[in-house]
């Protein structure tokens, strides 16, 4: 069995009821936390997780709302011989290594980082009964999402304006977690970020008739007044596969 634990569903600019995206995995005894925004240590034991034992996080690309919690968890972590698998991309890893030295975090008294490269191998992670692999997607340099292979398969596209590789994956899953940032409307008075993001409209448009079992739209930005309710109206028509989360909200796969 697989669960999903949403710590937060807003895209860089948190709401009052929603913080930047990040979300833990949970497969049997395996546990990934996937991108670390800010104040994750809270949110870990809000949600019953214990940040002292958390060792594997999957870091989509090099975004501050995606990792700028890291460097906390860390410094939360002192003094317990911890080691954190960090897996993302070259970039990710060059901005960590900075980090880490510039905050005087690389004593022996704060975890050993193990960094990976995702794009090293076709499964990045590989136990008995869990595959995970990067799937390239449109954003930014070395950005990924990220294909979790277990009795089922889900799809988590991170950041991504409509991306072939993503699309084309997702048709083989049964869950999709897809960029979901605005609404149409909100494209159209904002171009630029078309380029890197996904409409609520081209979503529903791009996905509504695949043989994907739940779409799970994320990354929020309600900058504006009525902007969700406008994403879940242009959401209708595949409304019978979506799951609209919520922060701390869990779901069984």
């Amino acid at each position: 069995m697989a669960k999903i634990i949403f710590l937060g569903t807003a895209a860089s600019v948190s709401s009052p009821q929603r913080d930047s995206t990040s979300f833990l995995f949970l497969h049997k005894k395996e546990l990934f936390l996937i991108d670390c925004p800010g104040s994750i240590v809270y949110k870990l034991l809000r949600v019953g997780i214990n940040f002292r034992k958390l060792s594997n996080i999957i870091i989509t690309h090099q975004h501050p709302d995606h990792l700028y919690g890291l460097p906390h968890l860390i410094h939360a972590q002192s003094y317990l011989n911890n080691k954190i698998n960090i897996f993302s991309n070259k970039k990710v890893k060059k901005v960590i290594e900075n980090l880490v030295k510039i905050m005087n975090l690389t004593s022996k008294n704060y975890p050993t980082l193990n960094l990976y490269n995702v794009f090293s191998q076709e499964f990045f992670y590989l136990s008995k009964d869990l595959k995970i692999k990067a799937i390239k997607n449109n954003h930014i340099e070395e950005s990924f999402g990220i294909e979790f292979i277990f009795k089922k398969k889900l799809l988590y596209s991170s950041d991504t304006a409509i991306s072939h590789n993503i699309v084309e994956e997702a048709k083989k899953c049964n869950y999709l977690i897809h960029d979901c940032t605005a609404s149409s409307s909100f494209f159209q008075k904002h171009p630029d970020i078309s380029s890197l993001h996904t409409d609520a409209k081209t979503l529903s448009k791009v996905f509504k008739n695949t043989q994907i079992e739940k779409i799970i739209p994320i990354h929020f930005l309600l900058l504006e007044k009525g902007e969700e309710k406008k994403i879940r109206k242009e959401l209708a028509k595949i409304k019978d596969k979506i799951i609209f989360p919520s922060d701390y909200q869990c779901l069984t796969l």
